[in-house]
């Protein structure tokens, strides 16, 4: 075998080991040496709450069965009922229950969760409406509570819809206007996670 065809050879078997492995190389030198997508956005479509807030564990009521669950235990999405419940309220409330709805069977490992300023902000029609939806007990001292908890997310706004996990911890917001669709997925992928 002539000394060339040896080298051409060998030539050939280093370019197929580069191959493989040049791309793991820039890609170590991308992510420990680089900002290379440092400020891209993830999958969720909400905004993860860093750091989490820890909220704890309060009993909540379904004022039309007057049954009573814990905060504990399930994924929890919130809102806000700060003035009277008119078109606006009533939208965010049936958005919440087509979200439930949409889940089906996982529609059982979460619940929704309304803190209204007073209860007489929100008419026993609209909870009906809205078919399993969770509000606090009548109790003034643990609303201040929960709204200081609340309020202490710098970027808090009472439009948002927030998403506390089974340890009670507020972890997400969803701005006004986030898609229906986009928080489906999230919770989908939440609960496909945590199983």
């Amino acid at each position: 075998m002539k000394l060339s065809n040896i080298f051409k050879s060998r030539l050939k078997l280093i370019g197929i080991v580069l191959l493989f492995v040049m791309p793991v190389i820039y890609a170590w030198y991308l992510v420990f040496f680089t900002n290379f997508k440092m400020h891209s956005k993830g999958v969720e479509h909400g905004l993860l709450i860093s750091p989490i807030i820890q909220i704890g564990d309060f009993e909540l009521f379904e004022p039309i069965s007057r049954e009573i669950n814990q905060l504990i235990g399930k994924w929890t999405l919130v809102s806000f009922v700060e003035n009277k419940c008119e078109k606006a309220c009533e939208f965010q409330l049936y958005e919440l229950r087509q979200i439930w709805l949409a889940l089906g069977k996982d529609g059982n490992k979460i619940q929704r969760l309304s803190i209204v300023k007073d209860n007489n902000l929100i008419s026993s029609e609209q909870i009906k409406l809205s078919q399993g939806q969770l509000l606090l007990k009548n109790d003034s001292d643990l609303k201040d509570r929960l709204n200081n908890q609340f309020k202490s997310y710098p970027d808090f706004e009472s439009e948002s819809i927030y998403l506390i996990d089974p340890y009670g911890n507020l972890m997400m917001q969803y701005k006004k206007g986030t898609n229906p669709s986009g928080i489906i997925k999230d919770l989908e992928r939440l609960i496909r996670i945590s199983k």
